[in-house]
């Protein structure tokens, strides 16, 4: 009776070894391995209609059903470093940058990708992108590490800043040339003429700032650790601190419809603020631990991304209470 037992064993170890290395399509192995409530997003870009997100171990996904359902693959250009961030520039090209100062492009929608920079021994990540026009593109990261391309993304050329090696996090800009670069213990940097200097504002806050964004006019807000968020009125000269009640590190924002700002952080905090710079509104998502991106869909959805994946908040999120 043991040796059919031993036998019967066998056989199904058998059988189960036969199926782990049986040949399966690609579409289906990918099926199998995609949890994206168990991955963790660093940051997302809307491309028309298309979704893509980025993350851990090279992770890049794909939406084209409004945040519904997610493909992709890990490990994409087969370097399996940690994504940062993601910008989409015109109607093909992407670019990613992540660990190891990596700098991933794609000319076709996220097909096919390239890498423009790679430096695995370096082991330092880049955080950031901007551009105005998808031709000069800025990436930036740990140390002080600033990058400029003139031609979309394919070479990059070192830019220095009047700084002493702080992390940069987050810059934004508009069409005349005003900049605000932002990043550790402080740091905001202001250029006037689209780059080709920079000066440093005088301190008015001593902690990390992950993110800024430009609102309108004059008006942009900037916002980092412990729930802090400042808005300026002047173009970054002089800054205030906007209250939101709470201590809670902000992390990713998205540009909401009426030309304001949503930043999304830990604990699923959020505040928006209108084309001004005023809070309008403060909450939390509900089930939802840090965040780390959003992105506005056309109908007023929201998806939300982070420690715990990706997922749509519908428009009801803004009848939340202030």
């Amino acid at each position: 009776m043991s040796k059919l037992i031993s036998y019967a064993f066998c056989f199904v170890v058998a059988v189960l070894v036969v199926y782990a290395f049986s040949p399966r399509s690609e579409e289906a192995a990918r099926a199998a391995q995609l949890d994206v409530t168990r991955v963790h997003i660093n940051n997302m870009t809307r491309l028309d209609d298309t979704l893509i997100a980025v993350g851990e171990r090279g992770t890049i996904l794909f939406s084209d059903d409004k945040g519904q359902t997610w493909s992709g693959r890990h490990e994409q250009a087969k370097k399996p470093v940690t994504l940062t961030a993601i910008a989409a520039y015109g109607d093909e090209t992407l670019l990613v940058v992540g660990h190891d100062n990596l700098i991933l492009r794609s000319t076709d929608r996220g097909r096919n990708w390239t890498t423009t920079m790679y430096d695995a021994a370096l082991g330092e990540p880049l955080l950031g992108l901007w551009s105005e026009d998808g031709q000069q593109i800025y990436a930036f990261g740990s140390f002080g590490k600033f990058y400029v391309s003139t031609d979309a993304g394919e070479h990059w050329a070192e830019q220095s800043l009047p700084i002493n090696g702080e992390h940069l996090n987050s810059m934004d800009g508009a069409a005349d040339g005003r900049r605000i670069l932002v990043g550790e213990m402080g740091l905001v940097l202001r250029s006037l003429d689209a780059g080709k200097s920079w000066a440093q504002v005088e301190p008015f806050y001593e902690g990390s700032l992950f993110g800024v964004s430009r609102l309108s006019g004059s008006h942009w807000v900037a916002y980092g650790m412990r729930g802090n968020v400042f808005a300026t009125h002047d173009d970054g000269a002089t800054w205030e601190k906007v209250e939101l009640g709470h201590r809670l590190p902000l992390y990713g924002h998205a540009r909401t419809d009426d030309g304001g700002v949503l930043i999304v952080g830990s604990g699923g905090a959020f505040a928006r603020l209108d084309e001004t710079g005023e809070l309008t509104q403060t909450g939390y998502v509900k089930g939802q631990d840090t965040l780390t991106s959003a992105v506005m869909l056309r109908d007023g959805s929201l998806i939300v991304a982070g420690q715990h994946g990706l997922r749509l908040q519908g428009p009801n999120l803004f009848a939340a209470r202030k």
